[in-house]
């Protein structure tokens, strides 16, 4: 909890969400669709908290939880 406490005063500091926007199209391109969960990677990576970089931990996490694209071809198919 105290992570995503801090995460959430780090997403309104330096204007961090509008910097995140600059970098949307390099998330959109690995297929990392779920914007809060990219800036919380993008959180992580730059205090250093996990190994890897922000669109690596969003990559991860995307393709770990399910693409979003998945349940659409799920459903087509029943």
């Amino acid at each position: 909890m105290e992570l995503l406490f801090k995460f959430e005063q780090w997403k309104f500091r330096d204007n961090n969400e509008q910097k995140y926007k600059e970098k949307t199209n390099k998330f959109l391109k690995k297929r990392c669709c779920n914007h809060n969960i990219n800036l919380f990677c993008i959180f992580v990576a730059e205090i250093e908290f996990a190994k890897y970089t922000s669109i690596e931990s969003a990559t991860l996490i995307t393709t770990n939880n399910g693409l979003p694209f998945i349940e659409k071809i799920k459903k087509n198919y029943k």
